[in-house]
């Protein structure tokens, strides 16, 4: 299956996001139109402290109209690698220094529509630093148990599919440390 682009129309491009529309033509020559979310992708940090929780954040998300739990996650700068990118969210976001990282998933947000990527990373040996949020981010960090965290979704707490995503894997980790 493919499918063939054959024009591409620039409808907006933002700070963030851009939206275009491919025509395009499907496999069996159907010819149709997308409509695409270009993002430059974005990394998820799942931070695990020597006792065994994982680090989130809670902040007001204005599309959902809601205070949200989440793990610390933001876009990766302009020529900065994706690892410096989760490294620099990590302490950005939640005050926190990863002595060791890693990339453990990375998968398509929501590919119907959208280009973004999402990479996560475990982190580990982590060192308390200055928390530094971004002028327009106001973000209280919270420790929560691992197994805590899996009931909190399976109870409908956590309503963010990326946090879901990485208590997922957290907990598919035989051991939740980095190493």
């Amino acid at each position: 299956m493919f499918e063939r682009t054959l024009k591409k129309k620039r409808i907006y491009k933002g700070r963030i996001v851009g939206l275009r529309e491919d025509t395009v033509r499907l496999s069996n020559k159907v010819i149709s139109r997308r409509e695409i979310v270009e993002h430059p992708g974005a990394v998820a940090i799942v931070a695990v402290t020597k006792d065994k929780k994982m680090v989130l954040i809670s902040q007001f998300r204005k599309p959902a109209e809601r205070t949200l739990l989440e793990i610390p996650a933001g876009l990766v700068h302009k020529g900065e690698r994706a690892i410096d990118g989760a490294r620099r969210e990590l302490m950005e976001e939640a005050g926190y220094k990863a002595g060791r990282i890693r990339e453990i998933f990375r998968g398509y947000s929501s590919p119907g529509y959208s280009t973004e990527v999402i990479r996560f990373y475990l982190a580990g040996n982590l060192e308390k630093v200055e928390q530094n949020c971004d002028s327009d981010e106001i973000i209280y960090v919270r420790e929560y148990p691992i197994k805590k965290c899996l009931k909190m979704l399976r109870a409908g707490k956590i309503r963010d599919n990326k946090t879901a995503i990485g208590i997922l894997l957290v907990n598919l980790t035989p051991s939740p440390s980095p190493w």
